[in-house]
């Protein structure tokens, strides 16, 4: 099957082709907790018995041709605009949907309920500008809703709402985490995931105020992931002890991976650990990787490399010495600005298990397998700003204009 190129949709001008810049953080002290069921104690073994088989190999990613051969329908779910995210909080089926505007819904029975308001606080979305409510998950040790976004004097900031037993974040609640300095109104990407550590992964871009100076400075929390522990007993956070950076000068150790232009979404595959980041290109190329588990401290190369490709944006910053290439990249005639996805882990679509998901922002859905990317057969409509990963595996598509669709299969 091959690439639909890109018509041209107005709507481009979408909170990903904006620029921005900055650095500054600052975190209050607590112990990080660690999650007993996720890891063996020292000293202890791991016995498999009948009742409990041993785990099974994560299924490997499908040849091209199985790919081929899926067919999907994009099923409308909720018709909210200007969707940026979708999480879920432990225990409850209903998802939470955030706008750009800076509210939060959660879906019930087919309605989307406001539950908490920010749009007094959010920079609000402008034709042209990306900034708002741009990320949101749960935290999985206390349950609270943390969220990111452009405050109105376009800082990002990470917060942190508890929620009540009635699913709704209580504003006067809210806590602190970090703070960013941002000078522009763009590259802010705002991705935000927990990693089996339940340490929270932060994507940043590289702020658009230093041709991509600043995704290559070290000293800057910009152009990357960041890796922090939130406290949970207040505001503020930790840096984890095994992050790439911790104890060397003149490096931010925060810093968990570096030289992104503006990784507008990336994900962490739940049955290998691997990071998926879809990083928006500048002129010419967009590109997705995979940064292995066990991989931090990779750098992309931005902005002396657009994709796999060296470039000279700017001569006055050096290339790293051996910069990540990436898994799949493609022209602008095909799209302009990737959307980053997710390993498919459900069940709903037994020929897509081990695939990576991905879209751009013009409408084409794809699905990387082991020896190629395949466009699939499916059609939301609009803006496409997002792919949600549901508690089960199943994925679903977040538009500006259309609303929510969950894919299915045909």
């Amino acid at each position: 099957m091959t690439l639909r190129t890109w018509s041209g949709v107005a709507a481009a001008v979408l909170l990903l082709a904006a620029c921005t810049d900055d650095s500054s953080v600052e975190g209050a002290s607590a112990d990080q907790t660690e999650d007993d069921d996720r890891s063996l104690a020292a000293g202890e073994t791991s016995v498999a018995t009948e009742d409990e088989p041993p785990d099974e190999p994560p299924a490997a990613p499908p040849p091209a041709q199985q790919l081929e051969g899926v067919r999907l329908a994009a099923t409308p779910v909720a018709d909210v605009a200007m969707l940026t995210a979708i999480a879920w909080r432990e225990g409850d089926p209903d998802p939470y949907l955030a706008d750009q505007h800076g509210q939060i819904h959660q879906l019930v029975d087919g309605r989307a309920e406001v539950v908490l308001d920010l749009t007094a606080q959010v920079l609000d979305y402008e034709p042209g500008a990306e900034y708002g409510m741009l990320g949101m998950t749960f935290d999985p040790v206390d349950g609270r809703i943390v969220l990111g976004f452009n405050a109105t004097d376009v800082d990002t900031r990470i917060v942190s709402y508890a929620v009540g037993g009635d699913g709704r974040p209580d504003p006067a609640s809210e806590r602190e985490i970090l703070r960013i300095d941002q000078p522009g109104v763009g590259h802010n990407s705002g991705a935000l995931v927990f990693d089996d550590d339940d340490n929270l992964l932060i994507g940043m871009g590289d702020g658009g105020g230093s041709r991509g100076a600043d995704a290559q400075d070290m000293t800057k929390l910009l152009g990357g992931l960041l890796r922090i522990t939130p406290n949970r007993d207040g505001p503020g956070y930790t840096v984890p002890d095994d992050n790439p950076y911790v104890g060397q000068a003149g490096v931010a150790p925060e810093i968990w991976a570096k030289g992104m232009r503006n990784p507008w979404r990336f994900s962490i595959d739940r049955a290998t650990g691997d990071v998926w980041v879809g990083d928006v290109g500048e002129s010419d190329w967009e590109a997705v990787y995979r940064i292995p588990a066990g991989a931090a401290g990779a750098n992309l190369g931005w902005p002396a490399y657009e994709g796999s490709h060296p470039i000279d944006f700017n001569p006055e910053v050096a290339a790293p010495a051996d910069p990540l290439m990436p898994v799949h990249e493609y022209p602008h005639d095909v799209g302009p600005a990737v959307i980053g996805g997710h390993v498919y882990r459900g069940s709903a679509i037994p020929e897509l298990v081990g695939a990576y998901v991905f879209a751009d922002m013009t409408g084409p859905v794809w699905a990387l397998g082991s020896d190629g990317v395949v466009q699939l057969d499916v059609q939301a409509g609009g803006v496409q700003t997002s792919l949600g990963e549901g508690p089960d595996g199943e994925l679903y598509l977040l538009t500006m204009e259309n609303g929510l669709f969950k894919l299915e299969p045909a």
